[in-house]
């Protein structure tokens, strides 16, 4: 080979070695930045090193997982699910996976990613405590109970494990428990945590037809935690069942503007109105249906609702449009 042609190749054989090098380096500077806690600068490291090879799993996968603790839940999935041809028996990738997943309230593929993970990795509590939500935010109470009791064996001294055991407990009309799992967590958990705890115990006192005492521990919740939306729901719910109505939909209202798909507090604040703003009353109870109508836990509340927005719809308190948009809706 003479001079030029050995000149030729060297130039050909560097610039593949910059490009394949570039390449990997742009995986590896995300990782970097991922593990120093620079997710934005990460997610563009893994994007150009998807742009030169958009079939590079691990920078799928890397991104996704970066983009779900971002908080960019589906364009996660999408990374995350075009990283399974690869990494399908990776613990990480059916994880995140299943966080963004639930993260947008599709609890059916949550569930079944964090499955997979834990065929994996069994008995990683990291991904049983999300299942436990899931099967809990799906009503499969007797499937949350089971999961979450096993890990408090296990991990006596999580708060949030707590907190799943009491509040199945007490979705299983069983308060008394629910109350002595929370006593027996007290002492062990983190300050960050309290509001939380507080506020779950006042709903547990409601239940208990102990209307002081969950006033107290809303009121001590919120002392902590000022927009923690199920303690001001909470509270006004206690407030209206004694009377208090004024109060209550202060409380109640503070509660939808923080969480506005917060079902229950639109079908309690359309109840607040009924009486002294029927168009509001409407309104409450619209939105309510919307969201509610999904839901089993609400359908004896739906047949209920349909009933008071015809009563609504003829009230003379009622503006005509009103009336009419109402009677559309209930067609």
């Amino acid at each position: 080979m003479d001079f030029r042609g050995l000149a030729a190749f060297l130039t050909v054989f560097l610039t593949w070695s910059c490009v394949t090098t570039e390449k990997v380096n742009h995986v590896a500077t995300g990782n970097q930045y991922a593990k120093d806690g620079l997710l934005r600068e990460a997610s563009e490291s893994y994007k150009k090193a998807l742009v030169s090879n958009g079939n590079n799993q691990t920078a799928n996968r890397n991104l996704g997982m970066v983009l779900v603790k971002i908080g960019d839940y589906k364009s996660a999935i999408k990374y995350l699910e075009k990283s399974l041809s690869k990494y399908e028996n990776d613990f990480d990738a059916n994880f995140y996976l299943g966080e963004a997943y639930r993260a947008i309230d599709n609890y059916a593929e949550a569930i079944f990613r964090y499955k997979r993970a834990l065929q994996i990795k069994p008995d990683t509590a990291r991904a049983q405590k999300p299942l436990a939500w899931s099967y809990f935010k799906i009503r499969y109470y007797s499937e949350a109970l089971a999961i979450s009791k096993s890990l408090l064996k296990s991990t006596p001294d999580d708060d949030q494990v707590a907190i799943i055991v009491a509040r199945t407990l007490l979705k299983l009309k069983r308060p008394k428990e629910s109350l002595a799992v929370l006593k027996n967590a007290k002492p062990k958990i983190n300050r960050g945590a309290k509001p939380f705890f507080a506020s779950l115990e006042g709903d547990i006192y409601a239940e208990l037809k102990n209307p002081d005492q969950a006033i107290k521990s809303y009121k001590a919740a919120l002392k902590d935690q000022p927009l923690l939306a199920g303690a001001l729901l909470g509270l006004g719910k206690v407030m209206a069942e004694q009377g208090n109505n004024k109060q209550a939909i202060s409380y109640m209202e503070r509660a939808v503007r923080i969480r506005p798909r917060l079902t229950e507090g639109h079908y309690l604040l359309g109840k607040a109105y009924e009486t002294i703003d029927p168009q509001k009353s409407m309104r409450y109870y619209q939105i309510f249906r919307k969201q509610a109508s999904a839901d089993p836990e609400f359908i004896a509340m739906l047949s209920e609702v349909k009933a008071k927005m015809l009563t609504l719809s003829t009230s003379p308190k009622s503006p005509p449009s009103t009336s009419k948009k109402a009677a559309k809706n209930l067609e």
